[in-house]
């Protein structure tokens, strides 16, 4: 399963019990809906792709939404746990 409009932030496929599933880089996707829609600003695009994509499930072959880290290997860590340590708080 595909997401329509957003083939550019495709990292790869994964297997997931046992399907095939589509994973998606969400800032890549954020980047793709700003092209798309010229006056929407970053938290637009967030809040629109968290509620209507990135949180939706469309059965097995749902998607995978993907955080991406960028940097060296202990910039992408710390990240990481930044990311974690703000979801549990």
């Amino acid at each position: 399963m595909f997401v329509e409009g957003y083939d550019a932030a495709i990292l790869g496929i994964v297997e997931r019990d046992g399907f095939l599933v589509v994973v998606y880089d969400k800032w890549a996707m954020v980047n793709v809906y700003r092209a798309m829609y010229t006056e929407a600003t970053w938290e637009d695009a967030v809040e629109d792709l968290s509620y209507n994509t990135w949180c939706a499930y469309m059965g097995e072959l749902t998607p995978i939404f993907m955080h991406t880290f960028d940097g060296c290997a202990e910039e992408r860590r710390h990240d990481a746990e930044d990311y974690f340590y703000d979801m549990t708080e």
